[in-house]
């Protein structure tokens, strides 16, 4: 069985009052121990004060009840809830009467104000009972000594007065009865209830402030601060101690609030330099019926939410971090495909390494990419890295990571190799067959082991993760000749599957071009994407991509650009193919635009026999003008004109200088 819930302490109240005040707690207190846990403190002003504000730091006092002048000056002078013992009308009369009885020269001497309702008693009772008020202990003192020399006997007033008319030979009436000590005690006790719940709001809220990211400050209506959580004491370099108190305005100029205390209108996500960070400042005022309250001030990193928001849109896809592909987008409905798409499903669900062998271009990593989406694996991590385009070093460091201080510039905490951020997925070794010899052994280690050793680090790291390899080289061969390891070629070929050239599946060409074709112009932002046109169908029939599934989709998208919102005529879209995509015109040329375009018979004529005019030299021309064309157009931006083209840069240096 739990051990039960602990009982929350009672409250904790000091009773402050001397003489006659501390009896009449004394008398009343006993009967609330069940409620609170009351103290009667005989003593009075500053001693009083002092002795509450030790209290109050260490926590140990909840509210102050007292009377008269005492708990007035205690409400200006601590920082806890003063109840004051309140007297009423009918308390008054009461004492006076019992004071009458006493003698007729009788006197009222009270705290700060008198009594409306007892001045009309005097009157309609045609009394003579003077009343007096005091502010200090000097006045009282002052009247009763005047009181004495008046000739007054009885002195009505709260435990202050009676006690010095009783000094001074007067007798004195004690003004509170038993039911305004009762009353006092009993909203002593409500008002430490209320300061409880409200500080375990403020202890809940503020353990929420703590934990955030985001600083924020919250002043009152003048600006001052009263929450200033850890995050905006990073941002601001100023402690809580020093900021709690201060104007915000003095601590942080442009950050000022009072701008939205004025106008009563929020200012979100503005822009602002702070130091060397760039962050993202909300203002939000707070208002109510009676007017604005005051203000809050949050500010946030502008890197961390970009970190957010990178971290949003690669999560916010149906697939897994690096997961873009699935085995139905392997397109194609011939024989070759239908074999490896169910092949691949069967290699999915188990763990074996898989080899995949294959041109360049034959889609190699969609291939793996929709194994991993159709695995056990599929809600954990995909990782592919490229053997192919790191250096040796860098590569062992990718794949296996390092401890801190493992080579020089390595990061501080160290990193976790591709290997650990694969853990229980899949991670994608492309192009395995450049990889260097002391790597491959490294690897075999890993294989063999299922363990990673990261560069500098002295203990190993236990990993589970599928291995998925591809090389469009010749392994068998790369082993023969001592390039690449035998050990690791049969421990990498456990699975193998061969993507087949796009020369080997003919009839899937046309429907792969109209998907790419397609595609390229929803990323262009054609509204009405269109097929392809006829007679670019019937040259990507003849083509024998040596490029594959990558040199087709790089044409396509070259036509897309070509035709996008023009409306060509037959010939002249012949022409501009021709010009655009000449690989697909092969050793034809013009001879076959002329063919499929003919020409005027007068421009024939002119142009027949004359020097500069083989079908070679047109050919060049037309190429080294449409190069021109596309260059001007990407600004001169060699690189993206060579992506527009379909050409290497060197390419394209060699036919503008053999122009």
């Amino acid at each position: 069985m739990s051990p039960p819930a602990s009982t929350p302490a009672r409250p904790r109240i000091w009773a402050i009052g001397i003489s006659r005040l501390a009896r009449a707690f004394a008398d009343l207190i006993p009967s609330y121990a069940a409620r609170a846990e009351f103290r009667i403190v005989g003593k009075g002003f500053e001693a009083a004060a002092s002795a509450v504000s030790r209290e109050v730091r260490e926590g140990r006092l909840d509210v102050v009840v007292a009377g008269g002048s005492n708990g007035a000056y205690l409400r200006q002078h601590v920082d806890v809830p003063v109840v004051l013992v309140k007297v009423t009308g009918f308390d008054v009369m009461s004492a006076l009467a019992t004071a009458r009885r006493i003698s007729p020269r009788v006197a009222l001497v009270t705290h700060a104000s008198t009594y409306a309702e007892v001045d009309e008693f005097v009157r309609a009772f045609s009394l003579a009972i003077p009343a007096y008020t005091y502010l200090t202990e000097d006045d009282a003192v002052a009247r009763v000594k005047a009181l004495k020399q008046e000739g007054i006997q009885v002195v009505v007033g709260p435990g202050l007065v009676t006690d010095l008319a009783d000094r001074y030979g007067l007798t004195g009436v004690f003004l509170y009865s038993g039911n305004s000590v009762r009353m006092a005690l009993e909203d002593a006790i409500e008002a430490a209830r209320l300061r409880r719940i409200e500080s375990t709001r403020r202890d809940y809220v503020n353990t929420i402030l703590a934990h955030l990211n985001e600083g924020v400050a919250a002043v009152d209506a003048e600006g001052r601060i009263q929450s200033f959580n850890p995050a905006m004491e990073r941002f601001l370099g100023t402690s809580v101690a020093a900021a709690v108190g201060r104007k915000l305005q003095t601590l942080a100029p442009n950050l000022s609030l009072e701008g939205v205390m004025q106008s009563g209108d929020k200012e979100l996500e503005a822009i602002h330099k702070l130091g060397d960070k760039m962050v993202v400042v909300n203002r939000i005022p707070i208002a109510s019926e009676a007017g604005t309250l005051g203000a809050v001030l949050t500010i946030q990193d502008a890197s961390a939410i970009q970190r957010v928001d990178r971290n949003l849109r690669s999560r916010s896809r149906a697939r897994p971090a690096g997961v873009r592909y699935s085995l139905d987008d392997l397109a194609g409905t011939s024989e070759v495909m239908t074999e490896l798409r169910t092949l691949a499903r069967r290699y999915a669900v188990v763990d074996s390494t898989v080899l995949i062998g294959g041109e360049s271009g034959t889609g190699k990593e969609v291939l793996a990419q929709g194994m991993h989406d159709a695995s056990p694996r599929r809600a954990f991590p995909f990782v592919a890295v490229n053997c192919a385009a790191f250096p040796e070093a860098l590569l062992e460091s990718e794949l296996f990571g390092y401890e801190e201080g493992a080579f020089t510039g390595a990061r501080r905490g160290g990193k976790a190799g591709l290997f650990e951020s694969a853990h229980n997925g899949t991670l994608f070794l492309d192009e395995v067959g450049d990889m260097p010899p002391t790597l491959q052994t490294r690897l075999l280690r890993v294989l063999q082991e299922k363990q990673v050793l990261p560069i500098g680090g002295l203990d190993a790291v236990p990993v589970n993760v599928r291995v998925i390899a591809a090389t469009h080289r010749d392994l068998p061969a790369m082993v023969r000749d001592g390039s690449f390891r035998q050990d690791l070629y049969y421990r990498l070929n456990i699975l193998r599957i061969e993507m087949p050239p796009l020369r080997e599946r003919a009839e899937d060409l046309a429907e792969l071009a109209e998907l790419l074709y397609r595609r390229a112009q929803e990323r262009l932002g054609t509204e009405r994407p269109q097929r392809l046109p006829g007679v670019a169908r019937s040259r990507l029939a003849r083509y024998a991509w040596p490029g594959n599934i990558r040199e087709l989709e790089n044409v396509t998208e070259r036509i897309a650009v070509l035709v996008a919102g023009r409306k060509l005529e037959a010939d002249a879209l012949l022409r501009e193919l021709q010009a655009a995509v000449p690989e697909l015109f092969g050793g034809e040329g013009v001879a076959m635009v002329m063919a499929e375009a003919p020409a005027e018979p007068a421009a024939r004529t002119a142009t027949a026999g004359k020097p500069g005019h083989s079908l070679a030299r047109v050919k060049q021309s037309s190429e080294v003008e449409h190069i021109r064309r596309v260059l001007a157009e990407c600004g001169g931006d060699r690189t993206a004109a060579c992506h527009v083209l379909g050409i290497s840069p060197t390419t394209l240096w060699r036919r503008l200088k053999a122009a």
